[in-house]
Formats: C-alpha cells, sequence, structure tokens
C-alpha cells in the first residue's frame, strides 16, 4: 500500500510539473493573444470607422486592426458588444481589444490600457434640416428629446449640456442617429467623424439631417484602442501605429475614407 501511495504521489507530481510547463505564467497579453492565433476585436455598426459591406467588416478601424493584426502575426476576427458592457467583456476575455472610434478619458484610461491617439473627433448634435429654427439654442434642446448611445462620450455630453432633456439610451451610433432620422427623437448626440460622414456620404439615407453648430462647442476629443488593464499588447501597438504614420500608411487609410483632417498630427 505504502509503495502504490508513492507511486500515486510521484505521478502526481509529475503532472503538475508538466500542467507548469504548459500553462502561460508570464501573465503577458501579447503572448496570450498570439498563443490562439487570433486576436479578437470588440465593434459596434459604426461607419466610417467599422461597418458591414456584402457580410465583411471594413472601415477605416477595420482595416487598421488588421493591418495591425498581421505585423503582429495573428488572425483579427470582429465581434459586435454591447458599447455599455465593453470594459467587461474586455477583462472577461470576451474579446481582446476595443477598436471602434473609442474617445479616450481619464476614467476609461484608469481602467483599461490604451494606445496614443490616432484620430481627432468631436461630438455632434444632429437634427433634421425642418427643425433647424426649432433646435438652435440651449433652452429649446434642453426641452428636447435626445438620443445617444449607452457609454458613450454623447451620452456624458448630453448629461453635462442638456441636462433638462429628455436622453434617450441606444445600443449604438448608428441607432441613435436612425432615432432622428425616424423623428423618435428630436436630436442625437453622436461622434462628429460618423455624423459628418453619413450626412454628406453620396447616395446616404441620412441627407435629410444636419448637424447644429454654434448652440454649444465640443471640446476636442482622441480616439484611442482600449486592451486590457495592464496589457503588454498596447506598446506593441504603440510602436505599430508609430511605423504606419512614418510610411504612410495611416494618411493612406484616412484619405480612403476622408479622415485626411482627423489625423493626429
Amino acid at each position: 500500500m505504502k509503495k502504490l501511495l508513492a507511486l500515486i504521489m510521484a505521478m502526481l507530481l509529475v503532472m503538475t510539473v508538466f500542467a507548469g510547463c504548459g500553462s502561460d505564467n508570464s501573465g503577458s497579453d501579447l503572448e496570450y493573444i498570439k498563443g490562439k492565433g487570433t486576436m479578437i476585436v470588440g465593434i459596434t455598426d459604426f461607419e466610417p470607422m467599422d461597418f458591414e459591406v456584402d457580410g465583411e467588416w471594413t472601415g477605416f478601424d477595420a482595416e487598421l486592426a488588421r493591418l495591425v493584426g498581421k505585423e503582429l502575426g495573428v488572425e483579427v476576427e470582429f465581434q459586435l458588444i454591447n458599447w455599455g458592457t465593453k470594459e467587461s467583456e474586455l477583462a472577461g476575455k470576451t474579446i481582446d481589444c476595443i477598436w471602434n472610434g473609442l474617445t479616450w478619458d481619464e476614467d476609461r484610461a484608469a481602467n483599461m490600457s490604451l494606445t496614443v491617439h490616432y484620430l481627432k473627433n468631436k461630438q455632434a448634435v444632429v437634427i433634421n434640416s425642418a427643425d433647424k429654427d426649432k433646435y438652435n439654442s440651449v433652452d429649446a434642446l434642453n426641452g428636447a428629446t435626445i438620443a445617444a448611445e449607452s457609454g458613450s462620450a454623447g451620452e456624458t455630453f448630453i448629461s453635462s449640456n442638456f441636462s433638462g432633456a429628455n436622453y434617450v439610451e441606444k445600443d449604438d451610433q448608428l441607432g441613435a442617429l436612425t432615432e432622428v432620422l425616424g423623428k423618435q427623437s428630436d436630436a442625437a448626440v453622436i461622434d462628429y467623424i460618423m455624423a459628418n460622414y453619413l450626412i454628406n456620404k453620396e447616395g446616404s439615407n441620412f441627407g435629410s439631417l444636419m448637424i447644429v453648430d454654434g448652440v454649444v462647442e465640443s471640446a476636442e476629443e482622441y480616439y484611442s484602442v482600449a486592451f486590457r488593464k495592464g496589457s503588454d499588447v498596447t506598446a506593441k501597438v504603440d510602436e505599430i501605429l508609430k511605423k504606419f504614420k512614418e510610411d504612410g500608411t495611416l494618411a493612406t487609410l484616412a484619405a480612403k475614407y476622408g479622415l485626411t483632417d482627423a489625423l493626429v498630427d
């Protein structure tokens, strides 16, 4: 019996050693992503950053993510997420990063690992063009119904500037814009990059909408890519983004989507 117990203990010890050798004890997020061979990118439907054409995700961010994935030696997979729960999805490893016109702010920087800024943005108030004389003041908008994406910079903008408005929470920015188009909401606050692109796009369904100017000027914002808190992928992606800036890759991609003026100097 003693010999049998000794044999069992020895076998358990060997199994423990092998298990330790086979696990990643480094805590490296980069090695975790490389080990599985894919980087799962959390996105929403956000033209011109991430949007579908014939079942394929494309856009400035989608193309840039694929180029970065190639540099990292991994495949990129896109996964639609609820913007309001993006931080928990990232921490829970259902996604590996958020690459979707994410606005940098201090709260996000405290809870996630954010890359260098790569595009400039601001918030835009969008209304139906027919209402341009109706919603041309803070007081008027405070009495309006305004939609925004849950957990977005637009939501923060509404609470800071139009606290008297009836706020409508939507799953994504496209949903907020569609609220205005369908006249369920009087206005929407979304990223200027998206609003300007969709309103002026040839053949756009949103051509009847307009951006309200001169009421409340939004502060300049910056887009970053978000990785898990403490992730070592961030520094690597920073290096790649710097390379793409220097070799013209970012400029070429920005020109394709009409975002040249939005590039960070």
